[in-house]
């Protein structure tokens, strides 16, 4: 509190206590303050309803009300602004009601010295203010509980099964809310979509963002087979809600079991297709990430044939990005190697062996970034 201005409410009927008052605050208080002064209950009310104040100093005796119903109306009236009780020795026993039913601390008049009166304003000051920032801290931590809960429905809860291919994906959260998103949304022609995204920075914004991505990649491929086309039309909505604050980097793959072919539109985020000799083909972005500006055109790229054995992949920045204490990153080569040296194993444990690799890489320490990948494996 030092170097802010306190400004305190002094409501006390006594001139000969308000004079004591003053000159015990200006003896020993050591920063600046303002001492207001009114005689009644009801000038205090309405100067609580109108001005901003640290600390009130309430007498339980007033012209215009006496006892704890002082208190209770000053209290009911004063918002969160904390109370200090004056009280006289005969009414010491209801000022210590008054501390059980929320006040700060109380006073006796008589015993009050400069000390003691600067202590017990500083206590109730910084009493409450810790006060306001539990509960604050409190209310943050279930929005986000319930926040990340509700998220958490919006993941996919099991792999998608495609005839002749086997697939898996997992996302590892760097905060109770995550920015990246991944997705398996069939599609009425028999085929299957798979998405992954991420928006930048992190939060709830970004979580609610993509929510909204979610969403809108869902509609539309209930109506539209192209995924360019379909990324096209969610980036003219997403533009318009982002505002420059955030963008999507976002790949979609379209997966045809009958055919056995993909097609995907890529606005930023890039794939890779890992073939049987360990040789691998970028699955690189067709255009600017979503949200940027709403005249984006996402095209898609040529379709691609899919051979037994060939694992197609999409992770996002967390995995690229983790750092060793050393602070070297992961990189996208030591991700490809170890996916091609767990390439004989299902879909599922090629992914928790990526992840686990991460993790000692890093030595466990927190995430930085959400961590998303998703693998597709072709029997």
């Amino acid at each position: 509190m030092q170097g802010e201005r306190v400004r305190i409410l002094l409501v006390e009927d006594d001139p000969n206590y308000v004079w004591v008052m003053q000159n015990l605050l200006g003896d020993r208080w050591d920063g600046p303050f303002e001492l207001i002064h009114v005689e009644l209950l009801s000038a205090a009310l309405e100067l609580c309803a109108q001005e901003r104040f640290d600390v009130i100093l309430l007498d339980l005796a007033l012209p215009d009300s006496r006892g704890m119903e002082t208190f209770f109306a000053m209290h009911a009236g004063a918002g969160d602004i904390p109370i200090v009780v004056l009280t006289g020795l005969a009414d010491e026993t209801k000022a210590i009601k008054a501390v059980q039913a929320g006040a700060q601390d109380y006073l006796v008049k008589g015993q009050v010295d400069d000390n003691l009166l600067v202590r017990s304003i500083r206590y109730a000051i910084e009493r409450s203010r810790r006060r306001r920032a539990e509960e604050a801290l409190r209310d943050t931590t279930e929005e986000f509980r319930a926040a990340q809960e509700i998220q958490q429905r919006l993941f996919p809860t099991a792999a998608p099964q495609l005839a002749g291919f086997d697939i898996a994906g997992a996302l590892y959260p760097a905060a109770a809310t995550a920015g990246d998103y991944y997705d398996y949304i069939p599609m009425p022609d028999g085929c299957l979509a798979v998405v992954v995204g991420d928006v930048s920075s992190h939060g709830m914004g970004p979580a609610l963002l993509m929510s909204e991505t979610r969403a809108c990649l869902r509609t539309l491929a209930q109506t539209h087979s192209d995924v360019g086309e379909i990324l096209t039309r969610a980036n003219r909505v997403l533009a318009f809600d982002t505002h420059d604050f955030h963008f999507v980097t976002l790949a979609m793959a379209r997966i045809d079991p009958r055919e056995r072919t993909l097609v995907y539109a890529s606005a930023g985020q890039r794939g890779y297709l890992l073939h049987t000799g360990g040789n691998v083909t970028v699955l690189d972005s067709t255009s600017l990430p979503l949200g940027v500006h709403p005249d984006t055109i996402v095209p898609t790229a040529p379709p691609i044939d899919l051979h037994a054995d060939e694992i197609v992949v999409f992770f996002t920045d967390g995995v690229v990005e983790a750092e060793s204490p050393g602070r070297v990153r992961f990189g996208v080569g030591r991700a490809l190697n170890v996916i091609h040296s767990e390439r004989a194993k299902p879909a599922a444990k090629i992914v928790e062996a990526l992840y686990n690799e991460i993790l000692g890489f890093t030595r466990h320490e927190p995430h930085a970034d959400d961590v998303t990948i998703v693998l597709v494996k072709v029997l």
